[in-house]
């Protein structure tokens, strides 16, 4: 796993891959990126295996404003 900034995020859309924004609900509705699967943090391992395509590439991403 690494760290990407959002620029390689938004390169990676065209490039087929997942994108998972792991966002509160609550968040999630204000601010993500368009076509993100929404998979909350706390659900990622239960809901990963049954939402997720095994053969794609995934970017999993979390907006923090500090």
């Amino acid at each position: 796993m690494r760290q990407v900034d959002h620029r390689e995020v938004l390169a990676t859309l065209s490039a087929d891959a997942q994108i998972v924004d792991v966002l509160p609900a609550h968040e999630f509705g204000g601010a993500h990126i368009r076509g993100a699967i929404h998979i909350p943090l706390r659900r990622i391992l239960a809901d990963a295996p049954v939402s997720l395509d095994p053969s794609r590439r995934v970017v999993v991403y979390c907006r923090d404003s500090l």
